[in-house]
Parts: C-alpha cells; structure tokens; sequence
C-alpha cells in the first residue's frame, strides 16, 4: 500500500507528500493538455490543472476508494474547466448587458439634452417674438383656445390669427431647426 498505483490497477493510494508527487509527476503534463483543448489558454489551463491537483491533495483522505485515478483527476479536470467556461460565458453576458444599460442610458441622458436644448431654443426664439405675437401663441398653445377665441379676445379676425399662427410656427421653426443644425455640425 505504500505505492500509488498499486500492482496493474489505477486505484487512488495517496498517503504522503511522496506518493501524491508522483501522481502529480505521472498526470500533469497530460491534464493541462487536456484542459488546454477545452479552455483554449495555456495559464488557465495550468491553473484549472493546479487547482485540481491542490483539490486531490486537500481531500486525500476521503478519495481513497477512487478505482481509476486517471478517470477521477480527468473528470475533475473536464468540470473544473466546464465551471470556467460556463464563469467566462456569464461574465461577458453581465458584461454586455453592462454595456447595454449604460448605452440606453447614454442615449435616454443625450436625448434628454438633446430636448431640453430645444426647448431652451424654443423658449428663446418665443421670446424673440412681439409681444403681439406672443400673446397669441400663449393663448393658444398654453390655454388651448380657438381661432375663434383668439380673435375675438384680440378684436381681430380669425384669418388674421391663422397667419400669425402660420407666421410664428415658419420662424420657431427656422429658429430650432438652425440651432439643431449647429448642434449637429459641432457633434460630427
């Protein structure tokens, strides 16, 4: 019992630091070879293989009636880079939701810029209106009133209200519109 691979079998007998040596001795270039084929990385194959190794030793005691060693220490391998590879999926998953989440709110946060800068242009180019002017866009814009209701709080006709309207939304427009247009030339 004092050897590791006792007579023509491949039984686990792992009872010092010498026996497990040469266990050790015996697998390792073939355990990385084989994790290495699954893993694709030479130091995380080494590492997958060491810490299997390490794994064996620790648990000695209770691995005893292991029957085929070389079968035990490969299926360990084969899950312990599974575990790695199934780690390394989950991670690039959180990793490009990561990136997903702080895109959408790159984007949210840009198109709220992107409103409230013409908002601000708006407010501007209203307030660069007459005075006349403003009051018809406040009443029907702000207090919903109708053509109707505009010219006759005005005393003027409803046709009148109209092209003011009509007026007013061509110059907002002109004036938001360059202002995007800015924007856009000094982002590009």
């Amino acid at each position: 019992m004092n050897s590791i691979l006792f007579g023509g079998s491949n039984k686990l007998e792992i009872i010092d630091e010498k026996s497990f040596s040469r266990i050790y001795d015996l697998f390792w270039s073939s355990s990385v070879d084989f994790v290495l084929k699954l893993v694709k990385d030479i130091d995380e194959a080494e590492n997958i293989s060491q810490d299997v190794f390490i794994q064996i030793w620790e648990k000695r005691e209770k691995l005893q009636n292991i029957e085929d060693i070389k079968n035990f220490l490969f299926v360990c391998l084969r899950n312990k880079a599974f575990d790695h590879l199934r780690e390394i999926k989950k991670s690039t998953q959180e990793t490009t939701e990561l990136w997903q989440t702080l895109n959408q709110e790159n984007a949210d946060a840009g198109q709220a810029d992107f409103e409230r800068h013409n908002f601000e242009k708006l407010e501007t180019a209203i307030a660069g209106l007459s005075q006349h002017k403003r009051k018809i866009v406040s009443l029907k814009f702000d207090e919903n009133k109708s053509y109707e209701e505009i010219g006759d709080l005005l005393s003027i006709s409803t046709n009148t209200v109209k092209n003011h309207l009509v007026q007013i939304k061509k110059h907002l427009r002109s004036e938001v519109i360059g202002s995007i247009l800015i924007l856009f030339s000094l982002l590009v």
